[in-house]
Protein backbone atom coordinates (compact mmCIF):
# COMPACT_ATOMS: atom_id res chain seq x y z
CA UNK A 1 0.00 0.00 0.00
CA UNK A 2 2.60 2.79 0.50
CA UNK A 3 4.63 2.19 -2.34
CA UNK A 4 1.14 2.31 -4.56
CA UNK A 5 0.92 5.69 -2.44
CA UNK A 6 4.34 6.92 -2.97
CA UNK A 7 3.74 5.99 -6.86
CA UNK A 8 0.84 8.14 -6.81
CA UNK A 9 2.83 10.98 -5.62
CA UNK A 10 5.20 10.82 -7.52
CA UNK A 11 3.23 10.69 -10.41
CA UNK A 12 1.11 13.58 -9.56
CA UNK A 13 4.62 15.51 -8.87
CA UNK A 14 5.47 14.89 -12.71
CA UNK A 15 2.16 15.70 -13.79
CA UNK A 16 3.06 18.38 -16.55
CA UNK A 17 6.88 18.67 -15.98
CA UNK A 18 9.61 17.30 -17.61
CA UNK A 19 10.62 13.52 -17.00
CA UNK A 20 14.33 12.82 -18.04
CA UNK A 21 16.47 9.84 -17.71
CA UNK A 22 19.05 7.42 -18.71
CA UNK A 23 18.04 5.98 -22.27
CA UNK A 24 15.57 8.75 -23.32
CA UNK A 25 16.14 10.40 -26.57
CA UNK A 26 14.19 13.94 -25.36
CA UNK A 27 12.48 14.48 -22.38
CA UNK A 28 8.88 13.63 -21.49
CA UNK A 29 5.68 15.15 -19.55
CA UNK A 30 2.75 13.62 -18.28
CA UNK A 31 -0.32 16.08 -19.54
CA UNK A 32 -2.74 16.48 -16.98
CA UNK A 33 -5.47 15.76 -19.22
CA UNK A 34 -6.41 12.10 -20.14
CA UNK A 35 -3.13 11.23 -18.69
CA UNK A 36 -1.57 11.27 -21.74
CA UNK A 37 2.62 10.73 -22.52
CA UNK A 38 3.91 13.83 -25.30
CA UNK A 39 7.38 14.00 -25.74
CA UNK A 40 8.83 17.36 -26.11
CA UNK A 41 10.61 16.79 -28.84
CA UNK A 42 9.53 20.15 -31.12
CA UNK A 43 10.81 22.49 -28.07
CA UNK A 44 14.39 21.50 -28.43
CA UNK A 45 17.37 23.33 -30.39
CA UNK A 46 16.84 20.80 -32.93
CA UNK A 47 15.00 17.23 -33.70
CA UNK A 48 16.94 14.00 -32.30
CA UNK A 49 16.96 12.33 -36.04
CA UNK A 50 15.92 13.06 -39.65
CA UNK A 51 12.77 12.56 -41.06
CA UNK A 52 12.41 13.85 -44.30
CA UNK A 53 11.84 12.05 -47.96
CA UNK A 54 12.42 13.93 -51.11
CA UNK A 55 12.10 12.72 -54.66
CA UNK A 56 14.36 13.93 -57.13
CA UNK A 57 13.77 14.97 -61.05
CA UNK A 58 17.37 14.21 -62.12
CA UNK A 59 19.82 11.26 -61.34
CA UNK A 60 22.32 13.91 -60.74
CA UNK A 61 20.59 15.75 -58.17
CA UNK A 62 20.07 12.38 -56.30
CA UNK A 63 23.27 11.56 -56.15
CA UNK A 64 24.24 14.53 -54.97
CA UNK A 65 22.22 14.02 -51.90
CA UNK A 66 23.31 10.77 -51.45
CA UNK A 67 26.46 11.96 -50.85
CA UNK A 68 25.92 15.06 -48.87
CA UNK A 69 23.77 12.77 -46.05
CA UNK A 70 25.61 9.27 -46.63
CA UNK A 71 25.94 7.19 -43.42
CA UNK A 72 27.44 3.63 -42.73
CA UNK A 73 24.74 2.39 -42.64
CA UNK A 74 23.13 4.17 -46.08
CA UNK A 75 22.10 1.91 -48.89
CA UNK A 76 20.54 1.94 -52.43
CA UNK A 77 17.66 0.20 -54.21
CA UNK A 78 16.49 -0.49 -57.11
CA UNK A 79 13.21 -2.22 -58.77
CA UNK A 80 14.81 -2.37 -62.47
CA UNK A 81 13.88 -1.39 -65.85
CA UNK A 82 9.87 -1.55 -64.91
CA UNK A 83 9.71 0.33 -61.80
CA UNK A 84 12.84 2.50 -63.35
CA UNK A 85 12.69 3.91 -59.15
CA UNK A 86 15.98 4.54 -56.77
CA UNK A 87 15.41 5.12 -53.25
CA UNK A 88 18.29 5.75 -51.02
CA UNK A 89 17.60 5.17 -47.07
CA UNK A 90 20.26 6.93 -45.13
CA UNK A 91 19.48 5.97 -42.01
CA UNK A 92 18.82 2.25 -42.60
CA UNK A 93 19.45 -1.12 -40.44
CA UNK A 94 22.66 -2.32 -40.18
CA UNK A 95 23.34 -6.24 -38.54
CA UNK A 96 21.50 -6.49 -35.16
CA UNK A 97 21.76 -2.69 -34.93
CA UNK A 98 18.00 -1.58 -36.44
CA UNK A 99 17.42 1.87 -38.04
CA UNK A 100 14.19 4.15 -37.80
CA UNK A 101 14.67 4.41 -41.83
CA UNK A 102 12.60 8.08 -41.77
CA UNK A 103 15.30 9.61 -44.29
CA UNK A 104 15.05 8.82 -47.59
CA UNK A 105 15.37 10.31 -51.07
CA UNK A 106 14.08 8.77 -54.77
CA UNK A 107 14.24 9.48 -58.17
CA UNK A 108 12.08 7.74 -60.79
CA UNK A 109 13.47 8.17 -64.03
CA UNK A 110 10.66 10.77 -65.65
CA UNK A 111 9.66 10.68 -69.11
CA UNK A 112 10.46 13.57 -71.15
CA UNK A 113 8.04 15.17 -73.23
CA UNK A 114 9.59 14.22 -76.48
CA UNK A 115 9.28 10.14 -75.65
CA UNK A 116 6.16 10.39 -74.69
CA UNK A 117 5.00 12.07 -77.48
CA UNK A 118 6.46 9.34 -80.09
CA UNK A 119 5.18 6.44 -77.46
CA UNK A 120 2.01 7.64 -77.19
CA UNK A 121 1.83 8.10 -80.97
CA UNK A 122 3.30 4.63 -81.79
CA UNK A 123 1.42 1.75 -83.78
CA UNK A 124 -1.03 4.77 -84.01
CA UNK A 125 -2.98 4.51 -87.64
CA UNK A 126 -3.45 8.41 -88.67
CA UNK A 127 -5.18 10.06 -92.20
CA UNK A 128 -2.90 11.83 -94.31
CA UNK A 129 -3.20 15.08 -92.80
CA UNK A 130 -2.60 14.39 -89.05
CA UNK A 131 0.43 12.01 -89.94
CA UNK A 132 1.50 14.64 -91.74
CA UNK A 133 0.86 17.25 -88.69
CA UNK A 134 2.60 14.98 -85.89
CA UNK A 135 5.33 15.02 -88.18
CA UNK A 136 5.68 18.63 -88.40
CA UNK A 137 5.17 18.94 -84.75
CA UNK A 138 8.35 16.36 -83.72
CA UNK A 139 10.43 16.73 -87.06
CA UNK A 140 12.92 18.03 -84.84
CA UNK A 141 13.53 14.52 -83.25
CA UNK A 142 14.20 13.16 -86.52
CA UNK A 143 18.24 12.11 -87.36
CA UNK A 144 19.90 10.63 -89.66
CA UNK A 145 22.17 8.00 -88.33
CA UNK A 146 25.72 7.38 -89.96
CA UNK A 147 25.44 3.99 -90.23
CA UNK A 148 21.90 4.00 -92.41
CA UNK A 149 22.48 5.90 -95.37
CA UNK A 150 19.36 5.60 -96.73
CA UNK A 151 17.27 7.09 -93.97
CA UNK A 152 15.98 9.85 -94.56
CA UNK A 153 16.87 13.30 -92.29
CA UNK A 154 14.90 15.53 -90.36
CA UNK A 155 14.28 17.87 -93.70
CA UNK A 156 13.19 14.81 -96.01
CA UNK A 157 10.44 13.95 -93.89
CA UNK A 158 9.81 17.47 -93.11
CA UNK A 159 9.34 17.53 -97.12
CA UNK A 160 6.82 14.40 -97.42
CA UNK A 161 4.95 16.01 -94.31
CA UNK A 162 4.68 19.40 -96.44
CA UNK A 163 4.11 17.05 -99.65
CA UNK A 164 1.08 15.34 -98.58
CA UNK A 165 -0.42 18.40 -96.36
CA UNK A 166 -0.61 20.16 -99.33
CA UNK A 167 -2.25 17.23 -101.56
CA UNK A 168 -5.78 17.56 -100.28
CA UNK A 169 -7.73 15.82 -102.68
CA UNK A 170 -5.48 12.85 -103.66
CA UNK A 171 -6.54 8.89 -104.63
CA UNK A 172 -3.59 6.29 -103.80
CA UNK A 173 -3.57 3.40 -106.39
CA UNK A 174 -0.38 1.45 -105.18
CA UNK A 175 2.74 0.98 -103.63
CA UNK A 176 6.20 -0.03 -105.75
CA UNK A 177 9.43 -1.01 -103.88
CA UNK A 178 12.31 0.77 -104.58
CA UNK A 179 15.80 -0.50 -105.00
CA UNK A 180 17.08 1.85 -102.12
CA UNK A 181 14.71 0.63 -99.76
CA UNK A 182 11.66 3.35 -100.50
CA UNK A 183 8.21 2.75 -101.36
CA UNK A 184 6.69 4.75 -104.21
CA UNK A 185 3.30 5.59 -103.74
CA UNK A 186 1.05 5.97 -107.24
CA UNK A 187 -1.69 8.91 -106.72
CA UNK A 188 -4.22 10.59 -108.57
CA UNK A 189 -4.97 14.57 -107.80
CA UNK A 190 -8.30 15.83 -108.20
CA UNK A 191 -8.51 19.08 -109.10
CA UNK A 192 -11.85 20.84 -109.38
CA UNK A 193 -14.04 17.22 -109.72
CA UNK A 194 -12.34 16.93 -112.56
CA UNK A 195 -9.37 14.40 -113.18
CA UNK A 196 -6.37 15.94 -112.67
CA UNK A 197 -2.83 15.19 -112.68
CA UNK A 198 -1.02 11.77 -111.59
CA UNK A 199 2.33 11.49 -109.85
CA UNK A 200 4.73 9.35 -107.59
CA UNK A 201 5.22 10.37 -104.01
CA UNK A 202 8.52 8.17 -102.39
CA UNK A 203 8.08 7.08 -99.17
CA UNK A 204 10.97 5.48 -96.95
CA UNK A 205 10.95 1.96 -95.52
CA UNK A 206 12.33 3.38 -92.25
CA UNK A 207 13.37 6.33 -90.46
CA UNK A 208 15.31 7.42 -87.14
CA UNK A 209 14.86 9.60 -83.99
CA UNK A 210 17.27 10.38 -81.78
CA UNK A 211 15.55 11.52 -78.23
CA UNK A 212 16.37 11.25 -74.49
CA UNK A 213 13.96 8.50 -72.94
CA UNK A 214 14.38 9.90 -69.55
CA UNK A 215 14.61 13.33 -68.38
CA UNK A 216 18.39 14.94 -67.64
CA UNK A 217 19.48 11.04 -69.15
CA UNK A 218 21.40 9.80 -72.40
CA UNK A 219 20.21 10.04 -75.70
CA UNK A 220 19.25 7.37 -78.22
CA UNK A 221 18.86 6.46 -81.64
CA UNK A 222 15.69 4.61 -81.79
CA UNK A 223 14.32 3.37 -84.78
CA UNK A 224 11.13 3.51 -86.43
CA UNK A 225 9.32 1.67 -88.95
CA UNK A 226 7.01 3.30 -91.75
CA UNK A 227 3.80 1.74 -92.62
CA UNK A 228 1.00 2.63 -95.02
CA UNK A 229 -2.78 1.21 -95.66
CA UNK A 230 -4.19 2.40 -98.91
CA UNK A 231 -8.19 2.29 -98.12
CA UNK A 232 -10.67 2.75 -100.64
CA UNK A 233 -8.41 5.24 -102.24
CA UNK A 234 -7.48 6.74 -98.88
CA UNK A 235 -3.67 6.83 -97.47
CA UNK A 236 -3.92 5.56 -94.16
CA UNK A 237 -0.04 6.44 -92.19
CA UNK A 238 1.47 5.39 -88.64
CA UNK A 239 4.91 4.40 -87.76
CA UNK A 240 6.23 1.69 -85.47
CA UNK A 241 9.02 2.11 -82.88
CA UNK A 242 11.70 -1.32 -82.71
CA UNK A 243 11.82 -2.67 -79.59
CA UNK A 244 10.55 0.39 -77.60
CA UNK A 245 11.08 -1.69 -74.75
CA UNK A 246 14.07 -2.32 -75.02
CA UNK A 247 15.49 1.39 -75.31
CA UNK A 248 13.71 1.84 -71.69
CA UNK A 249 15.53 -0.85 -70.67
CA UNK A 250 19.14 0.63 -72.13
CA UNK A 251 18.20 3.86 -70.59
CA UNK A 252 17.44 3.00 -67.22
CA UNK A 253 20.95 0.67 -67.23
CA UNK A 254 22.54 4.26 -68.47
CA UNK A 255 21.00 5.88 -65.29
CA UNK A 256 21.84 2.76 -62.89
CA UNK A 257 25.60 2.88 -64.25
CA UNK A 258 25.82 6.86 -63.52
CA UNK A 259 24.26 6.08 -59.52
CA UNK A 260 26.89 3.47 -58.87
CA UNK A 261 29.36 5.46 -60.10
CA UNK A 262 28.46 8.64 -58.34
CA UNK A 263 27.60 6.80 -55.15
CA UNK A 264 30.97 5.05 -54.84
CA UNK A 265 31.02 2.56 -52.05
CA UNK A 266 27.48 2.93 -51.22
CA UNK A 267 25.62 -0.56 -51.37
CA UNK A 268 23.27 -0.75 -53.91
CA UNK A 269 20.27 -3.87 -54.24
CA UNK A 270 18.00 -4.77 -56.83
CA UNK A 271 14.81 -4.78 -54.77
CA UNK A 272 10.99 -4.25 -54.35
CA UNK A 273 10.50 -0.80 -53.31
Amino acid sequence: MKDAIQHLVALSQGLGKPIEGHGLAYPLALVPENLEVQDLEQHLPAPVRVRQHISMLDAESFVAYVNRFTTPATAVFCNGPTGRTFKAIIDYHKPEQPSWADHTVSYQCPRTVEWSNWKDTDRKKMDQASFAEFIEDNVKDIVQPDQDTRAPSAADMLEISRTLEAKKNISFRQGTRLDNGQVQLTYNEQIDGRAGETGQLAIPEQFYIGIKPFLGGDAFCVQARFRYRIREGALVMWFELVRPDKVLEEAYNAVRAKIATGIGTVPMYEATI
